[in-house]
């Protein structure tokens, strides 16, 4: 099965790229013009602008944007379509979007990607996730209704547009249908970013991706009706912000569209977009792993402490509730704590500084593991919670 089954693309240039998509960070104008930057120097092509922390583009999503926000917007755009980026611009109605008597819904739901389209958005992406399953109308299913409302602001636009559905990876319950209805629904020209198997995927292919769309142009079911774009979480941490993924890239073999939805730490955003990239090209994700971190001045000595930040747990595995689940787990020894003290106290640099926290967790970490951390470190560096129960 090669690549291009993921999608009938015909002649559309393969997105892939970066997606502000995660909880907790919200980047500035200047950190996002230089993803933009960063991306174009990879040859990668898509900066999806959905993030969570904006207020305007999830939980007040029919408020406009003010005049100063429009703007920074247009000139942020404008650098993109310089660097040859595309920017999607996320539009997610779906905390409380009126179903029922959708009129006035759907006018705000258009005047906003008016606006965004009029400011220099090429695409825009209605999202669909991270809310409650739920009967939202009388006479449409959810996932009938979800894909209607993408279609019918598609028509009223005049251009295909860019989704995610509630159930975006297979391990989230699929709720009467949704899915069935959803795919049933939308029309063929739409593109859909799906997660795969598990919403942090330890393998992305296309078979999983199939399956999850329940939607086939043919018998044997080996292509999509739809365009589908992986929105890939491997080094998201916005879910568990005390950790930090950082390893190789794996698993993503057959993955010929994806967007990157990494941390928020513009530097580490980077490196890991570095590491996505590199990967893709010459599809040896260690070789490319050391590769960018060399360029991205990690020192060497890391390596040894690499594998405490290698991968998260992935939803996709089994659980079988005991140690043999965890991965990447470290023991203490000379050369851990000189690599540590190496890349606190000698490692100067804004890479080195977004993960200070996480190595001096770290060495806190390993200490607790074997009982050598004295009770007053314990007490001034752990939670009250957390002191408690360790001591």
């Amino acid at each position: 099965m090669n690549n291009s089954s993921l999608s009938e693309q015909k002649s559309i240039t393969p997105a892939r790229g970066y997606v502000e998509g995660y909880y907790g960070k919200l980047l500035s104008w200047s950190e996002r013009s230089d993803l933009v930057r960063c991306l174009s120097s990879l040859q990668l092509n898509t900066y999806c602008y959905a993030p969570k922390e904006d207020t305007h583009h999830r939980l007040h999503w029919r408020e406009p944007y003010h005049p100063g926000w429009r703007q920074s917007f247009a000139q942020f755009c404008t650098l993109a379509q310089d660097h040859n980026v595309s920017v999607v611009a996320g539009i997610a109605p779906g905390l409380d979007f009126n179903h029922k008597d959708s009129a006035a819904d759907f006018k705000h739901l258009h005047s906003k990607a008016k606006q965004l389209l009029a400011d220099g958005a090429g695409d825009i992406l209605i999202l669909w996730d991270d809310i409650e399953a739920g009967d939202v109308t009388g006479s449409l299913s959810e996932g009938t209704a979800h894909a209607h409302v993408v279609n019918e602001l598609a028509q009223k636009l005049n251009q295909p547009l860019w989704t995610v559905p509630r159930v975006y990876a297979a391990e989230i319950e699929n709720n009467n249908r949704y899915l069935e209805d959803f795919f049933a629904e939308l029309q063929p020209q739409h593109t859909v970013l799906l997660c795969g198997n598990a919403i942090v995927a330890s393998n992305v292919c296309t078979a999983d991706l199939i399956k999850l769309s329940r939607s086939h142009t043919n018998s044997d079911n080996t292509r999509l009706k739809h365009r589908t774009i992986v929105w890939d979480n491997f080094y998201a941490n916005d879910y568990c912000p005390r950790k930090l993924f950082c390893g190789p890239w794996t698993g993503r073999e057959e993955i010929n569209e994806y967007l990157i939805n990494p941390t928020g730490m513009p530097y580490t955003d980077r490196l890991l977009l570095d590491i996505a990239s590199s990967t893709h090209t010459s599809r040896d994700p260690h070789a490319a792993w050391a590769g960018a971190l060399q360029r991205h001045g990690v020192p060497d000595s890391f390596q040894s402490i690499a594998p405490a930040f290698q991968n998260p747990f992935f939803g996709d595995r089994s659980i079988a509730g005991n140690n043999h689940d965890i991965d990447n787990v470290i023991e203490p020894a000379a050369t851990i704590e000189h690599a540590i003290e190496e890349c606190l106290w000698k490692w100067k640099s804004p890479l080195a500084r977004e993960w200070y926290p996480f190595i001096f967790g770290l060495k806190h970490d390993l200490a607790i593991s074997q009982n050598t951390l004295p009770r007053e470190r314990v007490l001034k560096t752990q939670t009250a919670n957390l002191a408690k129960t360790l001591l």
